[in-house]
């Protein structure tokens, strides 16, 4: 992997970030402290090869260690320089990964760019059997492989860490809804390892809550008579009903009364329903009825109190009865 990497300082007398590392440093290993010099003492572009060497790591801690201190904001990348190429031939492809995004603000926040070269990659898979199982696995699964996807694979593996299990079993789950494509399975666990997964158990947790995510959704689909996918958006209410724990019964009846009220489907004015029944403590149909009877006869109670009737019939006899029967009778009603 090459960087090229964005300071006021570089070589032998440079520039230490103390008042962005100094949170850090406490936390950190031994072997990202030495990355983290070796890269602020060392060359702006350069490679994670010379890193590994000058800090006396394997290449793979090496850009854990960079990746570490990116995360932070301690360093910043630009990218790579597009005519350094240290791995490939001359007419040999180059596949591009991107890289996590820094979490912090960063003084250049830029994604940082991954080149794996075909010679690289297949150097890779030579030296570590459990890589080289892992992506015959993976096409064994109907996956088509290849130098971009590769690349994305051994990014999963080498960069986020997750074991080769772990990858397979996702495979398999991507498979299994159809969806054979690296990509989709590498944006499936990114979005894994943003949210702490990133364990056997974990993977296998988070894929049995997508199942369940994705039947409710489906239940809800039907009851509400939707033919097309959901938009992002509504998606998006859909796991939040999920995660709230509301039963598909009790959005039915969330459902028809929007319909009642506003003759067309709108996730938001039922989520608006599903949320002041959660804060009145109504979990169940029973209860959906209970509240509606209290506040039927509330209504009834202080029209009594303040002597109003919001009849409409009896408004027109009331009309009628004191001269205004005219009016009432020009607006469309008494006719």
């Amino acid at each position: 992997m090459e960087y090229k990497f964005v300071s006021d300082s570089w070589g032998a007398a440079f520039s230490f970030p103390w008042a962005a590392a100094a949170p850090f440093i406490k936390e950190c290993s031994e072997i990202q402290l030495k990355v983290l010099i070796c890269a602020l003492a060392g060359a702006r572009y350069t490679t994670s090869a010379v890193l590994a060497d000058a800090a006396g790591c394997s290449e793979a801690d090496a850009m854990a260690a960079v990746n570490y201190w990116l995360e932070r904001g301690v360093l910043c990348a630009e990218g790579v320089r597009e005519d350094v190429h240290r791995f490939s031939g001359k007419n040999e492809p180059v596949s591009l990964v991107e890289s996590v995004k820094p979490t912090q603000a960063a003084a250049v926040e830029k994604k940082v760019t991954v080149r794996y070269s075909q010679r690289e990659m297949s150097e890779k898979a030579e030296k570590d059997a459990t890589l080289k199982n892992l992506i015959n696995e993976i096409q064994s699964l109907q996956f088509s492989i290849n130098g971009t996807e590769f690349a994305k694979i051994i990014e999963l593996y080498e960069y986020y860490k997750f074991d080769a299990p772990s990858i397979l079993l996702a495979a398999d789950y991507c498979r299994s809804a159809g969806k054979c494509s690296v990509a989709y399975l590498y944006t499936i666990m990114v979005n894994w390892y943003k949210e702490g997964i990133n364990t056997y158990a974990d993977v296998e947790e988070a894929m049995i809550k997508a199942a369940e995510v994705k039947s409710f959704e489906n239940k809800i689909m039907r009851i509400f008579g939707m033919e097309n996918k959901p938009s992002k958006k509504q998606r998006e209410y859909i796991r939040e009903w999920s995660k709230l724990g509301y039963n598909t019964e009790l959005i039915e009846i969330a459902y028809n009364k929007c319909m009642d009220i506003k003759t067309k489907l709108s996730f938001s004015y039922i989520d608006g329903i599903l949320k002041n029944w959660a804060n009145g403590g109504i979990t169940t149909s029973e209860q959906v009825a209970e509240n509606d009877e209290q506040f039927k006869s509330k209504r009834a109670a202080s029209a009594e109190l303040s002597g109003a009737s919001y009849d409409l019939d009896e408004f027109e006899n009331f009309a009628l009865n004191y001269g205004f029967g005219d009016q009432v009778r020009s607006s469309g009603r008494g006719e």
